[in-house]
């Protein structure tokens, strides 16, 4: 050490590192049960790896005094491994060892979670390894105390906590054992529950779930108990990558990406948490997770698994494993698929838009909602050469009655993955032609009306008057007859967009597709514009029906209307009633 330099150690309060352990990293107060259920099954473990043959067993003890006790026949601890293992924050007896996988905890800090709902920790053990019993008892102030006990005890640990008044409720009989049975319901020791003279088996070691010989109904039942709801289908997970072994269920309802379903992820059979932990893959949100994993690893809080190239590497297994299960009903079972198909098209179209085979496998099972009612891709293709789509839900809506009487179907490929689906599939049928549609490429196809004079001032008296909304009028013929006019409007729609995007405003000024202004097109096949030709245009009344016949397109097409709009729609309305009322009165005198 050179002059002038100190070597000193870092100062630690001990106290303030037990409340932050036990009152942020285990802020669940329930958690002290899992930790204290870690601890017994792992002493039972590392004595069985002893002797196979070795029998553990846990029991929980709920006092009349209030104290509880948790005890284990494992292998117990030594006068030093107390020392070492219980007053030293962040040791454990189980991370350096060869069997070290096998334990379900290793960071050293779990004990410190009993602390969120007791004051005082006692430990009293004897290990495997010697005669000599230890009693350790740690207070919430940091302080602790370590005596030699002269009586005989059984080979084991038990640990005794008396609760802190707030949280005594935990420790009520019924409202204990739930928590016990959630956190050990599949433990591979049994444990029993005490309670005035009473003794009862809380969990079960052998789970159906877990079973390689249960059948899919018996599976079905189980998930029910489990999830309180039935399930479409259920069909077994294994990986290699992190030894992930269960059941996936496929949920009865649809659900969205941003929903979170309710999920039972176990590691060595303790339970870690009732989310999918990142298991699943981000478009499987249609399944839910009954799994053990044996091969991954917790985050120091056992709320999740530690996000790391093992557990991506399983994620992508998982994935796989979810595709081959649909592949297998596709081939096998189509009666299933279909069932899963009516309930969850969307996930599948996701999983289909990102796999080129499993696109190939599903393209012509899955629905698209189109001018002529829901269809499968299937029956599209064997109907169309040409597939026509609109790309958003306002023009598919406009163009669908207009394109079926052209008879043209429409695709609505609004929803998310169905134009990037189409255009895939279109690689996949060189045959079909796939063709965006618009309401003014519709609006293309209207047959152009002889250019007369009066058509021409019909034309040019209408816009003026729908001027000050920035639209023109054209006349043209078109089907159905029975419709008189359709309002487009591509360009305020672009406009929108620019004001939210300014890149997207500064693209559209240099960019070279056609946009056409706000569009009303009279039908000069239609009853009533027929009869609207006839009227003078410097008569009130073809005024009033132009603004009416405007409003009542942006309406028909669910363009928004204004409030300016709406007055003209309702004062043309009045005029009209008014002059049809006087007219009515002159005819009676």
């Amino acid at each position: 050490m050179r002059e002038g330099e100190n070597n000193n150690l870092f100062q630690v309060n001990l106290k303030g590192m037990i409340a932050l352990l036990s009152e942020h990293i285990y802020s669940n107060p329930n958690t002290f049960v899992r930790e204290l259920l870690q601890n017994c099954t792992d002493a039972i473990t590392a004595l069985r790896n002893i002797d196979e043959e070795y029998a553990g067993r846990i029991d929980v003890f709920l006092r009349e005094d209030g104290s509880m006790v948790f005890q284990d026949n494992g292998i117990g601890l030594k006068e030093e491994e107390v020392y070492r293992f219980l007053t030293i924050i962040g040791e454990s007896s189980k991370r350096e060892t060869p069997d070290a996988n096998d334990f379900i905890g290793r960071f050293g800090i779990g004990l410190l979670s009993c602390f969120v709902v007791t004051n005082e920790i006692t430990v009293e053990s004897r290990s495997a390894m010697g005669k000599q019993p230890v009693r350790w008892c740690g207070k919430v102030d940091g302080t602790y105390q370590t005596t030699l006990p002269e009586e005989e005890w059984p080979i084991g640990s038990r640990v005794i906590l008396v609760p802190k008044k707030e949280w005594t409720h935990l420790f009520e009989y019924e409202t204990f054992k739930k928590i016990l049975r959630n956190y050990g319901q599949i433990l591979p020791y049994s444990i029993y529950l005490h309670h005035q003279d009473e003794e009862e088996l809380v969990n079960t070691p052998s789970p159906v779930w877990l079973d390689s010989k249960a059948t899919r109904n018996e599976l079905l039942e189980h998930g029910k108990k489990v999830f309180q709801s039935s399930a479409l289908d259920a069909f077994r997970i294994h990986t290699e990558n992190g030894k992930v072994n269960g059941v996936f269920y496929i949920l009865p309802f649809r659900t969205q990406f941003s929903t979170g379903n309710s999920h039972k992820v176990y590691l060595k059979r303790m339970l870690l948490s009732e989310n999918d932990c990142n298991l699943l893959p981000s478009w499987a949100f249609f399944i839910r997770c009954l799994v053990n994993a044996d091969g991954l690893v917790s985050t120091a809080s056992r709320e999740s698994f530690v996000n790391n190239d093992l557990l991506k590497d399983t994620r992508k297994e998982i994935g796989v494993a979810i595709k081959e299960y649909l592949k297998r009903l596709v081939e096998n079972d189509r009666e299933t698929f279909n069932r899963i198909l009516d309930v969850h098209f969307f996930h599948i179209k996701a999983i289909a838009s990102e796999d080129n085979e499993l696109l190939r496998l599903f393209i012509d099972y899955l629905p698209f909602e189109t001018s002529k009612g829901t269809r499968s891709f299937g029956n599209i293709r064997s109907t169309e050469s040409t597939i026509r789509y609109t790309r958003n839900l306002e023009d598919f809506r406009q163009v669908r009655r207009i394109a079926g009487a052209q008879g043209w179907m429409i695709v609505n490929a609004a929803y998310t993955f169905d134009e990037s689906l189409l255009k895939k599939a279109s690689l996949l049928f060189p045959e079909l032609t796939l063709e965006a549609v618009s309401p003014a490429r519709i609006l293309e196809q209207f047959t152009e009306v002889v250019a007369t004079e009066e058509h021409k001032t019909f034309e040019k008296q209408a816009s003026e008057l729908l001027k000050s909304f920035g639209c023109i009028c054209r006349l043209k013929h078109f089907t159905p007859v029975d419709t008189p006019v359709i309002f487009v409007a591509e360009e305020k729609e672009t406009q929108t967009k620019a004001a939210n995007n300014p890149l997207l405003g500064v693209l559209g000024s240099i960019t070279t597709q056609k946009q056409i202004p706000p569009t009303l097109t009279f039908n000069a096949d239609n009853e009533m514009i027929q009869m609207l030709l006839r009227i003078k245009s410097d008569n009130k009344l073809f005024k009033h029906i132009v603004h009416i016949l405007y409003v009542q397109a942006l309406m028909q097409g669910r363009y928004p209307v204004n409030n300016e709009e709406m007055n003209l729609f309702n004062r043309s309305l009045c005029e009209l009633m008014s002059a049809k009322m006087n007219d009515f009165i002159n005819f009676l005198n």
